[in-house]
């Protein structure tokens, strides 16, 4: 049964289990925020009949900006915090098609109205419908009909599960011995659909890479593309020239701004 969400466009893919700490300054976004707080329920306005965890659904950002100004423009003109699926008439930004909800575990309000937020990873979901938004009005949020999507298994999950651990170990190894690590658990989960989660959060990867592993139909499924790229990553964290490369993709950039 489709499920109304509140959309909040990222730079950054979420996977169920990722926390993530965001800081909520456009004036959209503060709307959200607000409304979430102020009926605990699934959706803005207090529309369910029952309070629920206070969620909202994050999405990539294929093409565009996770930051607009107050007039809802970015650098260039182009329009953001107003999202599409695509289109023949595309207005920016356009986002993916799949996404996650995240589910506020933390908030600091602040008095001019921002707040700061920590948010949980909870379910996969596909967007069915987009909600029409003016984009001249900086109040306006997306809204989405959305399908919840289902975590199988998977063939052979298990022979995957155990290929993706031995990868991941190299993987924190060798970056350990050039002087970094990713932010994980010292133990990976052994469920194979939390354990597939937790290391697609973990490697570094572009983020057209991580929405495919979130898109993925199965834990099998995942499994198996992770270890494709733990292979090519055990090679490229190998190379002596390693040190030489930009820094950029492999440090912790902190909070992800709206």
């Amino acid at each position: 049964m489709p499920v109304a969400l509140p959309i909040f466009p990222l730079n950054t893919v979420l996977f169920p289990g990722m926390s993530v700490p965001l800081h909520i300054f456009e004036r959209r976004y503060r709307r959200l925020v607000s409304e979430l707080l102020d009926t605990g329920s699934d959706s803005p306005g207090g529309r369910d009949d029952a309070p629920g965890p206070r969620r909202f659904g994050v999405v990539w950002i294929e093409l565009g900006h996770e930051v607009a100004g107050e007039s809802g423009q970015a650098a260039g003109g182009a329009e953001t915090g107003v999202p599409t699926t695509g289109g023949p008439h595309t207005s920016l930004p356009r986002i993916s098609a799949v996404g996650c909800t995240a589910v506020v575990r933390d908030v600091r309000p602040y008095g001019d109205g921002r707040y700061d937020l920590v948010v949980e990873g909870g379910a996969r979901f596909s967007v069915t419908d987009l909600s029409e938004v003016d984009p001249s009005s900086p109040d306006e949020y997306a809204q989405a009909s959305v399908a919840f999507l289902p975590e199988p298994m998977g063939p052979d999950v298990e022979e995957h599960a155990e290929r993706v651990r031995d990868l991941y170990e190299v993987y924190c190894e060798r970056l350990a011995a050039i002087g970094m690590a990713p932010e994980t658990s010292p133990e990976l989960p052994k469920d194979p659909i939390a354990l597939s989660y937790s290391v697609a959060a973990s490697t570094v990867l572009d983020q057209a890479e991580k929405q495919r592993l979130l898109e993925a139909e199965d834990a099998a499924t995942r499994l198996a593309v992770a270890a494709r790229f733990l292979r090519r990553e055990n090679r490229i964290v190998a190379t002596p020239t390693l040190p030489n490369l930009p820094a950029g993709p492999f440090l912790n950039n902190g909070v992800s701004f709206n």
